[in-house]
Formats: C-alpha cells, sequence, structure tokens
C-alpha cells in the first residue's frame, strides 16, 4: 500500500475541491503511488539517477538525508499558515538552517489506554508520570491480559524501538546531539530513560513486544482487548472505533504520555510534503502544497479519513474535536517538546541505537552498557558520514 495519510486524489476525501483547485490552476495532478515499502529506496535511485520524474514528493524523517535535490520553499508559504503550525513540526523537515518541508498531519505519540481496564483496577485517571505508569502496568497486568504492549521488533526507524527511546529521553531532560551533531545520549538521562522501558518490561509488559515488528501488530492486541495501553499514533483512533475490529469499542481513551524527570515529551511521524528541485514549476507546486494544508481541506482530512490536521484552528475546531476527541489530547502534547531527532543517517543511526536497546530489553545488557556501546556506534556512523 502506498503511504496512509494520502492527499485528495489518492485518497478519497475533498474530491470536489481537488477538481476546482486543478481547474483555477491549469493543473493536472497524476500520482505515482508507490507502496510503502519501496518509497525511499525508489526516490534514493530516481535522485541518485538524476531522473527524479516528481514535482511534489511525500517524505518522512528523509528531508536531510534527500536535502540537495529537494527546495527549500517553506519560506515562500504565506505568513498565517506557518504561525498556524506548531513550530516544532519543522524540526524534522530543517537542515542546514533551512526548511525544506511542511508537515500535513500532526502525528504525536500520546498514551492509549482502556478506560474499563483503569476502572476494573480502581484507577480512575491515566498515569501522569513515570511512578504511575510503572505502578499502572503492573496492576492492570491481570487475568490473561498485560498492562502494556509496544512493537520492538523493528529497531529502526519513526517507529521503531529506538524512536520510543527517544520519547523517554526527552522526558528524562536528555537529548540525541550536541550542538556541533556529535552524539551525546551517553548521560544520566539516557541510560534512565532505557531503565524506564526495562522496568515496563518487567511490571507488565507482553512479552510479545519485542517480536512485534510493526505497529499494527501491538495496536491489535490493543484492541482485542489483550493489554490495557499503549503509546501510539493517531491513526488508530478511527479503526478503534469500528466494531468490525475492535473489542474496545466505547473503552479507548487517549492522555499525553506519562512525564519523566523533566516533563513529558513525544515524537512525531514526519508525515511532510517537499518539492523536488528539478521541478519545472516551483510555484505550482509549493500552490499545491498550500492546498492540502488550507483549512477547509484540513478539516476534511481529519473528518473523512481520520487523520489530524497540522493546523492549530482546524485542531481547535468544535466539529473536529466532537468527531475526533483525540485531537484536544494530541493538541496538548504538542505543547510539549517533541523531536524525532532526523538526521541524514537516521536510518543507519536508529538501527545501531535500536539494536542496542534490544539487547538491554532481553537482558543481554545493563541499560548502561547498551547506552555506551549505541553512542559508539552512532559516533562511527557521524564520523563516516564526515
Amino acid at each position: 500500500m502506498p503511504p496512509d495519510p494520502a492527499p485528495p486524489g489518492a485518497a478519497k476525501f475533498a474530491g470536489a475541491e481537488f477538481d476546482a483547485w486543478k481547474a483555477a490552476n491549469g493543473a493536472d495532478v497524476k500520482y505515482d503511488l508507490v507502496a510503502w515499502p519501496q518509497l525511499h529506496d525508489r526516490m534514493a535511485t530516481a535522485f541518485a539517477s538524476g531522473s527524479a520524474p516528481w514535482d511534489v514528493m511525500y517524505n518522512c524523517g528523509w528531508v536531510p538525508e534527500f536535502e540537495s535535490f529537494l527546495l527549500p520553499f517553506v519560506d515562500d508559504l504565506p505568513k498565517e499558515l506557518v504561525d498556524d503550525m506548531p513550530g516544532s513540526s519543522f524540526s524534522t523537515v530543517t537542515w542546514n538552517g533551512k526548511r525544506y518541508g511542511a508537515i500535513f498531519t500532526l502525528s504525536l505519540l500520546t498514551l492509549f489506554y482502556n478506560k474499563e481496564h483503569l476502572d476494573e483496577a480502581g484507577l480512575g485517571a491515566p498515569p501522569k508520570d513515570w511512578d504511575e505508569f510503572l505502578r499502572y502496568t503492573k496492576e492492570l497486568t491481570r487475568d490473561g491480559r498485560y498492562g502494556f504492549v509496544s512493537n520492538y521488533g523493528d529497531p529502526a526507524g519513526i517507529g521503531g524501538t529506538a524512536s520510543y527511546w527517544m520519547a523517554f529521553l526527552q522526558q528524562a531532560g536528555g537529548t540525541m546531539y550536541a550542538e556541533d551533531g556529535s552524539p551525546a545520549f551517553n548521560t544520566e538521562a539516557g541510560v534512565a530513560a532505557l531503565q524506564m522501558m526495562i522496568d515496563l518490561q518487567a511490571a507488565g509488559t507482553d512479552p510479545g513486544s519485542i517480536s512485534y515488528v510493526g505497529i499494527n501488530d501491538a495496536t491489535n492486541v490493543l484492541l482485542s482487548g489483550r493489554a490495557s495501553m499503549m503509546m501510539n499514533w493517531p491513526f488508530m483512533w478511527k479503526p478503534a472505533q469500528d466494531p468490525k475490529g475492535s473489542q474496545v469499542v466505547g473503552k479507548l481513551a487517549a492522555s499525553v504520555l506519562p512525564a519523566g524527570p523533566a516533563g513529558t515529551a513525544s515524537i512525531d511521524g514526519t508525515d511532510a510534503w517537499t518539492i523536488g528541485k528539478s521541478t519545472k514549476d516551483a510555484e505550482k507546486a509549493r500552490k499545491l502544497i498550500e492546498f492540502y494544508l488550507d483549512p477547509a481541506i484540513q478539516k476534511k482530512q481529519a473528518l473523512d479519513t481520520g487523520w489530524l490536521p497540522i493546523r492549530l484552528s482546524v485542531l481547535n475546531d468544535p466539529d473536529v474535536q466532537a468527531t475526533m476527541p483525540l485531537a484536544k489530547v494530541v493538541l496538548d502534547q504538542a505543547q510539549h517538546p517533541y523531536d524525532s531527532f532526523v538526521t541524514p543517517d537516521y536510518n543507519e543511526i536508529s538501527q545501531a541505537v535500536g539494536t542496542e536497546i534490544q539487547k538491554a530489553l532481553q537482558g543481554q545488557k545493563t541499560a548502561a552498557e547498551a547506552i555506551a556501546e549505541a553512542e559508539t556506534l552512532a559516533s562511527a556512523i557521524i564520523a563516516r558520514r564526515g
């Protein structure tokens, strides 16, 4: 399947508005619906050959890697549009001080939980901090189900094992890199973040989590009622309300992630629109992205597809919040730090870091040993980049 969320004309929403935009702009828009697993490599191959055929491209954490093939168009977007987007949303599309993309959905990790399970355990509200998170996980592990579930089977990428640790890292007050770009996570905060994941494992994380490769694997555990809590993206809210595939209809709720020593923090999915340097009409390409980000289109994106808008005004829209109560939670989470620490070698670094985290989760290393080795590996990768 191609990436989801998809834009009007590829996904079934705002069709009449899209036709009107094309007519008004004298444009014909054709989509190359590349399957998600092949998307990155397809673009990399096209860029390397000098024959990239696309004007506008979906990017997911690859902007720094593909920077030399992209236009830094964000400064040409209307000010009112940029001001209506969270400032942190530009962190993963910025490299060398230039902004190369516009995020179009506010996809942040938040905490999803089964209200019925919490009520049965006498826990009236979601966990507010790490201590409560651990206690809840232990108390909710009962009756053949687990307190927490995640997907730690794939170490790399957005939504891989390393990226979950990056959320805990920020909650502990740490960061991935120093100002000079060198790794800076072999610290008390880095070790504490991994120790929290290890402690969650012992408290009552589904043992299958270490083998669940994709977010859908872990999501299915939560939707079947076999786990009580998980960190997840907004996409799951809509399928969770479908009685054909969900056992938690009317039982699911969400909250900001439990706070660590430095407070709550998250990571984002980095779904962005970018413009290729080889485009023959940069202005029209930018106008197409502006159309995708128009408030009316963003609202239809939310109501018809379940993917939240990036525009703050639309997240605050009463219709959007009534249809998707999750919108308020994600908007609250966006008021706190979130950074996915995307770099040109993000996949390679997250593979190395995530593999060390997996070893610690499996009891093969201590948190301190895993983080120390992870920083050594990351330093070597960055040194090769030069």
